[in-house]
Formats: C-alpha cells, structure tokens, sequence
C-alpha cells in the first residue's frame, strides 16, 4: 500500500472529506487531492494529516507497524519514561534530552503519555499561506485549525510560556539527519535574540525555515544547516538581512522526529 491508498484509507476512517481532512489541517484542498492521486509524493504536514485522522504517523508516512498504534503500545516502561522525564543536572543530561526527544517522537505516533503527564497544552502551528498580494509568493501565518499537544511539564521545565509558543513542520532534508523531512519543533516567539549554535524558526521573504543560527559583526547572521554536504552555510550582512525580509521568529526548544 502506498502513500496515496493510505492517506485514502486514513481519511475514509476518519469520515472526512478532502476539503474537510484539509481545513483541519490548515492547506489546501489541492494539496490533499493531489496527495491521493500519487502526483505528490512527499509532504511536510503528513503529522497534522494523521493526528487530524486520528492515525498512526509513522504508519501513514512509511506503511510500517500499525494503522492505528495502542495507547499502550510502547516498549518503554512507565519507570524508565518517568527517570527520564525527571533527570536533571545529572552526567547523562545530554543522553537524557535525547530520549525525551524520541519518546515525544513516539507519543506523537502512539499517543501515549506517562501517566503523570498530560498532554493539555494546544500549540498552533505556523504554515506557509499562498499570498494573495504576490503571485507565486507565500506568507507565514499562524493556523486556526493545525495544532500539537505539549505537556505542561515540558514548558515548565523550559521556561516557556505557551502563548508564546508556535509549532512548525520542518520541510526538506537541510536538518538531517537531527530533523527529517515532516518533523515537528515548537520554538519560544519570546526568545529571538540569536545565541550562537542555538536553533531558531524564521522567516526568509514568506518561507519558513528550521536553522541553527550565528551573528556576524554588523548585525549580519551566518545560517547553518546539519545536512552541510547539500546545503552549505549562508552568510547575510545586515542590509542583506533587510533585503531578504530575515525575521527570527523563535528558539527551538523542542522536537519530535522519525527515521
């Protein structure tokens, strides 16, 4: 079964429309048409279009496990979520955040979540709008309908408040092998000031983009990519910044991903 026949099956379950199935996720009708035809392959909202159907993901966007994932389903024990959910300041601190992105990556495609963790914090996502004002231009703005579930426990331990929280797809392979084509971050809109090496969310004249960022004297920005080899750093001075209509729009404090 490919992309299409599943996405068809996915919504049918679902009892939605095209034009239903697309409102909920914030795109056009167009894009789930040609989804379920096979003209599109690929697409970087494929998790908003199984959370909308109430679907696997990670099924949806590979035919692998199951169609729809127990809530239970998980190889990992309450007692190992709950240590790694709840060490800090410890020697394993960087082996810790990186399974605290993965086991978020898995309660996004099984819905599972420990048992002293709520999923009850709504983030909208931010996605690209055709611009109406400027014919093959597009314009960020934030979805009425598309949204990702945090634990408040996440935000807390941040230091982020929700309302200044927004949700992006990452599009494309620049942040690969870290953030594949369809991964989802949530970046904090109240920390734009750039801290070399951190990632941020930002506008590039209508484009959103995922990127680890750098200052460069003169209020320049030097824009960095882990997939380097396909897309190589990209140094803009201030007026360029300007030029390219540059806006930092948030830090990246939290992502979920799939291989």
């Amino acid at each position: 079964m490919n992309l299409s026949e599943r996405l068809k099956l996915a919504r049918k379950k679902a009892d939605l429309t095209q034009s239903m199935l697309a409102e909920k996720v914030g795109i056009a009708q167009t894009a789930i048409s040609q989804l379920e035809s096979g003209k599109t392959l690929r697409s970087s909202y494929l998790i908003q279009i199984a959370q909308a159907c109430g679907v696997n993901s990670v099924w949806l966007q590979s035919g692998e496990g199951e169609m729809e994932a127990p809530e239970d389903q998980t190889a990992l024990t309450h007692a190992a979520l709950n240590e790694i959910f709840t060490g800090e300041h410890d020697e394993d601190a960087h082996l810790n955040f990186a399974m605290r992105e993965r086991i978020e990556a898995l309660k996004t495609a099984s819905r599972y979540a420990p048992s002293n963790s709520l999923l009850n914090v709504e983030i909208p996502y931010l996605i690209e709008f055709d611009d109406p004002g400027i014919p093959g231009r597009t314009k960020a703005e934030v979805s009425a309908t598309a949204s990702v579930h945090l634990s408040e426990d996440i935000l807390k331990k941040q230091g982020v408040d929700n309302v200044n929280s927004i949700a992006v797809a990452v599009s494309g392979n620049a942040m690969s092998p870290v953030l594949n084509d369809g991964s989802t971050v949530v970046a904090d809109m109240g920390d734009t000031m750039i801290v070399d090496g951190n990632m941020y969310v930002f506008e590039h004249m209508g484009l959103i983009k995922v990127r680890v960022l750098y200052r460069l004297p003169g209020g320049g920005i030097r824009v960095r990519s882990y997939n380097s080899a396909e897309h190589p750093d990209e140094f803009y001075s201030y007026e360029e910044v300007i030029k390219s209509q540059i806006i930092v729009m948030g830090r990246v404090f939290w992502g979920a991903t799939f291989f």
